[in-house]
């Protein structure tokens, strides 16, 4: 007898319907369909009751958009979300394979089994989620592995997890809320400068330069902007081209963890951002994968350009789905920006440090200089306006294909956490439909960062990969311990 089971949500009148955000609106057209893949790996085996059971109750009720499709309004020229009733047991998916296997043929048959469900289509007929259930244990130690796929048109990767988030409980006390790393700066004191007349004059005069500096950077930054939109990053072993073609695209995912508080450590002593050694660390393994391939070092000058997804909410530390309902920052509030990764010289093999100081040079610069950021906003709203939903949509996939590598990060929380009664021993999240030789997600969870590759299947070798990440890891912890004991 099969479990049947259906929430008590009914269906809204037409003059209720809520409209979808024009960023939902790209994500929904065919130019481009983008999905977030959450993947948590649980010290358990998967108990169906109790998934059922949690998705049904806490995660349904955690946000309406869940039970909702997109349908389109012809009057208004756009979609809207309906509400609909929903059969939770349509959304879950459980995989079958052969009993008594080791834990790495499982890994195998799950690399398989996720690959599959990152390239396949969602429904739009039902609420744009599904949950996949891999119930066999695999060579990281992991009892059963969970994965909640979401349509990137309900929202972005702040909106998700932040409903992800608020849904799980700690393990040690279910009743105390999550934890989550401080992003708060310690500034400072500067009350003498505040009384000190000529330093005060001083911030005066500075004014101007610093004004006009900053509008030229902003200029710059738009400008390398456009340059991505119309001119691709050179082929390279680590960037193919083939998404210009039409050619079927097949994804291999993994995933490498690093210790957290080594990057700590490194960002400490290198008195830069954790966001900053990540992005390093991932430049440098790109390089050096490129090297590793290009023996004759033809490419080592070779362009490459990062596409990084920022936030563009005012609330920047986490939040509850209630909390950004009410600031009004649920939905996809995001935006990109283009960093150039550094050139990798001889110099740079020696002292890869390099890698974690040019990041820092060019993200400080960014930070502070972000006109370029809404000037590409409102470039993409004028193309919306004049030419249509698809034009910017196209328009919006130019800025990461035409790049080497899209990166996009979050922070997660420092609790040993549970789903479902289910203990989470790690979890990372990847977004796929982006159909690039290689993507890269950061995310953070008790005392490590997880870092999620999507990889273009058949032309990077993912394992090569994951050894370059480790290697450029390793290297530049090396190099800031060896240069902390110099000084």
């Amino acid at each position: 007898m099969s479990l049947r089971v259906k929430t008590k949500a009914n269906n809204k009148l037409d003059e209720n319907l809520e409209p979808t955000s024009p960023t939902s609106e790209y994500f929904l057209t065919e130019v481009a369909t983008l999905y977030v893949l959450c993947i948590f790996e649980l010290e358990i085996p998967i108990d169906s009751s109790s998934i059922y059971a949690f998705f049904n109750d806490a995660f349904l009720e955690s946000y309406p958009r869940f039970s909702c499709i997109p349908i389109e309004d012809k009057q208004r020229r756009r979609n809207v979300w309906k509400k609909v009733e929903v059969n939770v047991e349509d959304h879950i998916k459980f995989s079958k394979f052969p009993e008594h296997l080791s834990p790495e043929n499982y890994s195998d048959h799950f690399d398989d089994y996720i690959s599959k469900i990152a390239t396949s289509q969602l429904p739009k007929d039902k609420p744009l989620w599904e949950v996949h259930t891999f119930n066999y244990p695999t060579k990281n130690n992991a009892a059963a592995t969970l994965i909640v796929k979401f349509h990137h048109a309900v929202g972005d990767g702040t909106s998700l997890m932040g409903v992800v988030f608020s849904c799980f409980k700690r393990v040690d006390d279910p009743t105390l809320p999550l934890t989550f790393p401080s992003t708060t700066r310690t500034s400072s004191s500067k009350g003498h400068e505040l009384h000190d007349f000529k330093a005060t004059l001083m911030k005066v005069i500075n004014i101007v330069p610093k004004f006009l500096c900053s509008m030229l950077y902003n200029i710059y930054d738009f400008g390398q902007t456009l340059r991505v939109l119309l001119v691709e990053d050179d082929r390279t072993p680590i960037r193919s081209g083939i998404t210009n073609m039409a050619l079927p695209y097949s994804a291999k995912i993994c995933s490498v963890t690093l210790s957290l508080t080594d990057v700590r450590r490194i960002k400490s002593l290198l008195k830069v951002t954790v966001n900053d050694v990540v992005i390093g660390i991932i430049s440098f393994a790109t390089r050096l994968y490129i090297q590793d391939a290009d023996q004759g070092g033809r490419l080592n000058n070779a362009r490459l350009t990062a596409s990084m997804a920022v936030n563009m909410r005012s609330i920047k530390r986490f939040a509850s789905p209630e909390e950004m309902r009410k600031e009004n920052t649920w939905g996809n509030k995001f935006s990109i920006i283009e960093m150039p990764l550094p050139t990798l010289g001889k110099d740079d093999i020696r002292n890869p440090l390099n890698f974690v100081i040019n990041t820092n040079k060019i993200l400080n610069r960014k930070k502070r200089n972000v006109g370029a950021i809404y000037l590409t906003a409102l470039t993409l709203d004028a193309i919306r306006i004049f030419g249509g939903f698809k034009a910017a949509t196209r328009t919006f996939e130019k800025s990461w294909k035409n790049s080497t590598v899209a990166i996009t990060n979050m922070i997660g929380p420092v609790d040993h956490i549970s789903v479902g009664n289910h203990p989470i021993k790690g979890f990372y999240f990847v977004p796929t439909g982006l159909n690039l030789s290689l993507t890269v997600s950061v995310l953070s969870y008790m005392e490590n960062l997880r870092l999620g590759l999507v990889v273009e299947n058949g032309f990077i070798d993912h394992q090569r990969l994951v050894t370059c990440v480790e290697t450029a890891y390793q290297k530049i912890l090396q190099a800031a311990n060896a240069s902390a004991k110099s000084k």
